[in-house]
Formats: structure tokens, sequence, C-alpha cells
């Protein structure tokens, strides 16, 4: 029996390396400058020959497809010489059967040639993993991340592999991934392009738009937005859903920044599945970009286990929503000494009606508050923050509470609570 079994485990290694194989074959290598719209496409003589429109047409827009490549499926033996085009790939395995990689790949000379060679006009904006650029076509537009050093040394197979988790992501409220670059050493992911305003803008730079025209930010707003990115890390905390054989995502950097709000007030998280890209210090621990990284961070800190890192998620989701509520940085050393920090500051104070009115946003003043939802997200608030991660709530108990933080408000409109409001509960 075991001599069966391992001859039979020695069998499916020997096709799962044909499979790969198969997929090294089928992908072109391109040496060519970016091709103008309409010019002819020449690939390596010895790779074949592609009519024009392949690769003109499919410079931002085709997937290089291998039919039935599974989730399992190590990527080890990638050729990195061969994943260079965005050629759209047909073929099948060695045995005939076809298979699927979940993700395109682009060459650096089309991303140039979109990105007008990730000139300044195309920057959108820095994050904690890299810049982003737009990628600008006729019929749609890309945002592209150009990945920080710790992505560019790390071996194409593990950066590959990394790309596929991304890119099973699938939820409403999560950046799509399409696909990646992994030419001339280069480490770039391609996400669809979703919005140019972020939370943080929101918050902090008072950006308007559509989803804001007066810049105000109301209160239902606000929760609105909690609940959306809640929902984006409650798909990440339960594994991609629930699905078989898919273990829990940490996001791992939350902040403003990584939220994504539309003109028609729709949310998308990015960064999702992106923290074996951070950039470490130098003692091994993961730094911002920012100078307020520490206010991400409880202070007794967790030991790196997959449920304390989901504690610390929930944490940082807290300290978006103390943004939401007070319009403040999460540390501000433009403040008076005892009110830099705003978790320690805010914290005492979340129980407190009172203290609540004079520490909120004050783009809410004068505005419609209902008092029990205020008092609600309040609460959600010091659950996320507390110390100790084992005491923090899971995701999928926030956006529970969440919906009824927003309901209320709601139902506050509706009945008219809102006003008159006691006066000593109005924000002024």
């Amino acid at each position: 029996m075991t001599m069966f079994a391992t001859s039979r485990r020695r069998q499916e290694m020997s096709t799962w390396e044909g499979h790969l194989r198969a997929i090294v074959r089928c992908v072109a290598i391109w040496t060519r400058k970016p091709p103008k719209l309409g010019a002819p496409a020449y690939p390596d003589k010895q790779h074949g020959t592609v009519a024009a429109n392949d690769i003109v047409g499919s410079t931002l827009g085709d997937c290089t497809k291998v039919t039935g490549l599974s989730a399992q499926t190590p990527l080890k033996n990638y050729s990195m010489s061969s994943i260079v085009s965005d050629k759209n790939v047909q073929c099948g395995s060695e045995e005939g059967k076809p298979l699927t990689v979940s993700f395109k790949f682009f060459t650096v000379a089309s991303l140039q040639q979109c990105t007008n060679s990730f000139s300044d006009e195309n920057f959108l904006r820095e994050t904690r993993f890299g810049k982003i650029y737009l990628a600008e076509r006729p019929e749609c537009k890309y945002a592209v991340l150009k990945l920080r050093d710790t992505a560019t040394k790390m071996a194409a197979d593990e950066f590959l592999e990394n790309v596929r988790t991304v890119a099973e992501l699938r939820h409403p409220n999560i950046e799509e991934l399409v696909g990646c670059c992994v030419e001339h050493g280069q480490r770039l992911l391609v996400y669809k392009h979703f919005s140019e305003h972020t939370l943080d803008d929101m918050i902090h730079r008072g950006s308007s738009h559509a989803a804001d025209p007066g810049n105000k930010f109301l209160w239902e707003a606000r929760i609105a937005v909690a609940l959306e990115a809640a929902k984006a890390l409650e798909y990440l905390h339960d594994g991609g859903g629930g699905q078989e054989g898919h273990v829990a995502v940490v996001h791992g950097h939350f902040r403003p920044e990584h939220v994504l709000v539309d003109g028609e007030a729709r949310v998308r998280v990015s960064g999702c599945g992106l923290a074996p890209f951070a950039q470490p210090s130098a003692s091994g621990a993961t730094t911002d970009w920012h100078d307020d990284t520490l206010s991400y961070v409880s202070p007794p800190e967790e030991a790196a286990t997959t449920e304390a890192a989901t504690g610390r998620d929930v944490y940082c989701f807290g300290v978006v929503m103390l943004q939401l509520l007070t319009g403040r940085r999460p540390y501000d050393n433009v403040r008076p000494r005892g009110e830099r920090l705003l978790v320690p500051w805010a914290g005492a104070r979340l129980h407190d009606l009172s203290a609540l009115r004079r520490m909120a946003d004050p783009r809410l003043r004068g505005t419609p508050v209902p008092v029990r939802s205020l008092s609600r997200f309040a609460d959600i608030i010091s659950r996320c923050v507390q110390q100790e991660a084992e005491f923090r709530p899971a995701m999928a108990e926030l956006v529970q509470d969440l919906m009824g933080a927003t309901e209320e408000a709601r139902m506050a409109d509706y009945c008219g609570e809102l006003s008159p409001v006691p006066a000593e509960y109005q924000l002024v």
C-alpha cells in the first residue's frame, strides 16, 4: 500500500509539472518596443507569429488564460523570461486537458504606453505598498501599482503565488486585481480602476465629489462607508467568504487611504492580500510610510498568529472609525500633548455623550445626528480598540452592529427624531 501511494503521488506531481511546462511553452516572448495602434507586431522568431490585432487589441484587455490550473497548483516551474506577453493564450496540457491562470500578464512596454511612462500626470496616490498610476485606454481604465523594494527583491515564483491569492479575492467591496507584470525584474500589479477618491481625502483633505457635493460628509454617509469597508474585512477574515480550502486573509495595513469611495458612495478596499509586500524595517517589524504607524498598533503587541493578526485588522478598523467620528488623524503633533494620540485621548470619552458631542468632527456640528446611532457607533469603536486582541469582536459581528447603527440613523430620520434633539446631545 505504501509503495502504491508513493507511486500515485509521484504520478500526480509529474502531471502538474507537465501542466506547468505546457504553460511556459504557450506564453510567447516579446522583445519589441511598445506598438502603435494598427502597427504590425514582431515577436521573437523562435516563438512563432501572431497577428498584430492579437497584441494591439490586448495591450490592457486580454488575459493569458491556460484553462484548468487549480488554486493549489505550485508555480515554481514558471519560466520568468517567458511570462512577458499580454497575448491571449489558449493551450492544453501534455494530456490534452485545458489549464487556467486566473490573472493576466502585462508587458512593461504596454504599461508604459498606457501610463505615459509612469508620468507625474498619471500619478494617482502613494499607499503603504507603493505608488499608483492611472493607465488609460479608450474603452477602460486601470490602476497600476508599482510595488516597493520588498516585492522587487522577492523571487518570481513566490511573487506569483501571492498574486494568485490576491486574484482569487472576489467581493463587491474589494478592489479587483486584473493581472501583474514580472518582466525585466519588475513587480507591478494591475487593478480595475474604481475611483481616484479615498476615505483619507474625504476625512482629512476636504475632498468633494458627486457622493458628497456639499463637502459635509454627513453622518449617515460615514456609517455607510464604515459598513461597506467592514464587509470587505469580514470576507477576508472568513477566508474568501468561507469557501472550502481558503484560509483567512489578513489585510495588515487597513487605513483610510486604502478605502476607495466613488461618485455614487460605493466603497472598495484596496491593498487586500498585499501584506507580504510590505516594507520591513531594519528590526524586521513592518513599518508604515506614514509617521503615525504606531497609532494603528495596540500597546501590547500580539503574537504573529492568524487570530491575533485578524485582531490587528479589527484594531485598525476601530482607529479608522475614530477618524470618521472625530475628523482627526491618529497622530497629530500640532495638538496639545495630551491630544496627539487619537486612541488614548478619544477612548476615555466614547461612553460620555457630552464628550462625544464635543469631540465630533466639526463638519457634523449643526447637522442632525441620531443619539442612538452615535452611541452605538462609539460603542463599536470602544470594542475594536481594546488592548488585548481576544476582547475585540470579529468583523462579522461588527458588520451586524453597523447595520443596526445604519438602520437607527434611517429610522430616526423617518420618525422625525432628529429635530428637535435634546440640547445636551446636539452637535453644536
